[in-house]
C-alpha cells in the first residue's frame, strides 16, 4: 500500500496560493501516481497561508473519502490566550476521537525551546503522538519553527518530549543532510560527512524523516549512492510511516 503522509487540500479556496490543490485534483494525482491514500495536514497557521483552515475541515473530507485520506489533527501554541500553562489536553483527545492520527504540520513562527512551544509539546508527548514539523531560519519571509542552521532547538525538544515521533521537513531541515556549510536551499553535489540530520537521527530513534516536496526529494536525489545508504540506514517500521513517495522520486529512480 502507497501513503502519501504529507499532503494539503483546501476544500473551500479562500485567499490561498494556487499551488494549493482542491480535494478533487489530489484524488485525481494520487490516481495518476498510484498512491493509495493521503495524509491531509490541515494548514492554521496564519505564518503560511492568509485564510487558514480548520482541523474540522479537513477531518470531513476524511468523513466524505474514508478510503483515500486520512488526517493530522493541527495545533497552535498560541492557543488559549497564549498561556504557557494552557492544557491543551480536552482539544487534543476531541481530534483523537475524530481520527486524527497524529499532529502537524507545524508552521508557527516561534522557536522550540519558547514556553508556549514546550506547553504545547508536552502534551503532545503525554499522548505519543507523531509531529510532523516545518524548520525554517529566524529571519522574514520564512514559515515554521525557528531554529539554527545547527539544529539546537530542535536536539533539545528530542530530548525533552522523547515519546514525540518528530518528522523532519523544510529546505532548512534536509539541507542538513550533509556536513557542508550550504545550510537551506537545495544545496546540490556530494553529500559530505558530519551532517545534522544523520547525527540526530542516529542519536534520537523520535527523529524520522518527512522527505515530502523538493527539500526531501533533493536530500535523497543529490547524491544517490548516499541516499540509498541512507534510506537503508533509517528505515523504519516503529511509525506509522517514515518516508514519502512524491511524484518526482517515483519518476526518477
Amino acid at each position: 500500500m502507497k501513503i502519501d503522509i504529507h499532503a494539503h487540500v483546501f476544500p473551500k479556496r479562500g485567499y490561498v496560493r494556487d499551488t494549493f490543490l482542491s480535494v478533487e485534483q489530489q484524488l485525481k494525482a494520487n490516481e495518476e501516481q498510484n498512491v493509495d491514500m493521503s495524509l491531509l495536514l490541515p494548514l492554521i497557521h496564519y505564518e503560511i497561508v492568509q485564510t487558514p483552515q480548520t482541523t474540522e475541515e479537513i477531518a470531513e473530507v476524511c468523513r466524505e473519502y474514508p478510503d483515500k485520506f486520512l488526517f493530522f489533527m493541527n495545533l497552535d501554541p498560541r492557543m488559549f490566550y497564549r498561556n504557557p500553562k494552557a492544557d491543551f489536553s480536552p482539544i487534543i483527545e476531541y481530534y483523537l476521537e475524530m481520527g486524527a492520527k497524529g499532529v502537524g504540520e507545524m508552521c508557527a513562527n516561534l522557536p522550540f525551546n519558547h514556553p508556549l512551544m514546550e506547553n504545547m509539546f508536552s502534551y503532545i508527548d503525554k499522548y505519543a503522538l507523531p509531529l510532523a514539523i516545518h524548520i525554517a531560519p529566524d529571519q522574514y519571509g520564512y514559515y515554521g519553527i525557528l531554529d539554527d542552521a545547527n539544529l539546537t532547538g530542535l536536539e533539545g525538544a528530542l530530548q525533552k518530549f522523547p515519546n514525540i515521533k518528530f518528522l523532519g521537513h523544510s529546505a532548512d531541515f534536509w539541507s542538513e543532510i550533509s556536513g557542508d556549510d550550504r545550510h537551506g536551499g537545495y544545496p546540490d553535489g556530494p553529500v559530505i560527512p558530519g551532517g545534522r540530520v544523520v547525527e540526530l537521527m542516529r542519536k534520537y530513534p523520535n527523529l524520522l524523516g518527512d522527505l515530502s516536496a523538493g527539500s526531501g526529494l533533493n536530500a535523497i536525489m543529490r547524491d544517490r549512492k548516499f541516499g540509498i545508504s541512507f534510506l537503508n540506514e533509517f528505515q523504519r517500521t516503529d511509525c506509522i510511516l517514515v518516508t514519502i513517495f512524491v511524484v518526482f522520486v517515483i519518476r526518477k529512480v
